[in-house]
């Protein structure tokens, strides 16, 4: 018995929404997904089936970790992670807040 046609389609769209940041599609799927998967007793297709999930698992990962990266980017220009600079010996250190509005308005 191979693994449900249907349900393979289901995981190429999961990985094309997970890829293209559509996160309206990834809930309707992530649903789709939940109500489709049947009770299957057959070793290889429940095989390829957790080969499709740990996949795209990889791809959430690494946009959880893209979404991580990016916030803190934005607190960084938007100056919310405060001000800091590199000591004599290379290490970064934060700026008290008093000096750091002081060097901005210079």
């Amino acid at each position: 018995m191979q693994a449900d046609p249907d349900l393979d389609h289901l995981f190429a769209d999961l990985r094309a929404a997970l890829i293209g940041g559509d996160l309206p599609a990834l809930t309707a799927l992530g649903a789709a997904l939940e109500t489709a998967v049947p009770m299957m007793a057959d070793e290889g297709a429940l095989r390829r089936l957790r080969q499709q999930a740990e996949g795209n698992a990889a791809l959430l990962r690494a946009a959880l970790q893209g979404v991580r990266a990016a916030r803190r980017r934005l607190e960084e220009v938007t100056g919310r992670a405060g001000q800091s600079v590199y000591d004599a010996s290379g290490r970064l250190d934060a700026l008290a807040p008093v000096l750091a509005q002081s060097v901005l308005r210079v």
